[in-house]
């Protein structure tokens, strides 16, 4: 099921918020992003734990670091191995000049930086379950928002 215009792919990385990305694969322009989220996985099914998001004409992918260590120069990633070496925590998406940002913390203290930005283009993606099923921005957002309807019925009890 496609997901169409940038506004959508952005949503995509908010609605995985907490979410990480714990692997990756190149297929020529297209990257394909494995997304551990158990909170909204298990939703479709108790033994889910992941999406895959795939990115059809992926273009400028980087990622600009955060130093560790507050008087380093941000350094930027270009090599997408490099990049996806380590898991990076989503906490959002927003657009920006270039396409998508993702803001993403990490936690390897084998790594100079504890998070940055992901900045990519593409021309749309995709996202799967488990089991295979695609998914609209529409049912993504639901999934999202019966989750935190329930959580907040779970607080206020």
């Amino acid at each position: 099921m496609n997901i169409e215009g940038l506004e959508n792919v952005r949503d995509i990385f908010s609605i995985f918020h907490d979410g990480s990305i714990s692997s990756f694969a190149l297929d020529g322009d297209d990257l394909t992003l494995e997304v551990e989220i158990q909170y909204l996985a298990e939703r479709v099914d108790p033994e889910f734990r992941k999406f895959k998001v795939r990115l059809f004409g992926a273009s400028n992918v980087r990622f600009s670091t955060w130093p560790s260590d507050l008087r380093s120069d941000p350094v930027v990633l270009t090599d997408v191995p490099a990049i996806f070496d380590t898991d990076l925590q989503i906490l959002e998406g927003s657009l920006s000049e270039e396409g998508i940002r993702v803001v993403c913390n990490q936690r390897s203290s084998d790594l100079p930086y504890c998070g940055g930005e992901l900045h990519f283009h593409c021309l749309r993606a995709e996202v799967e379950d488990e089991g295979g099923k695609g998914y609209s921005i529409e049912e993504l957002s639901e999934l999202c928002k019966g989750y935190w309807d329930d959580w907040s019925s779970r607080s206020q009890a």
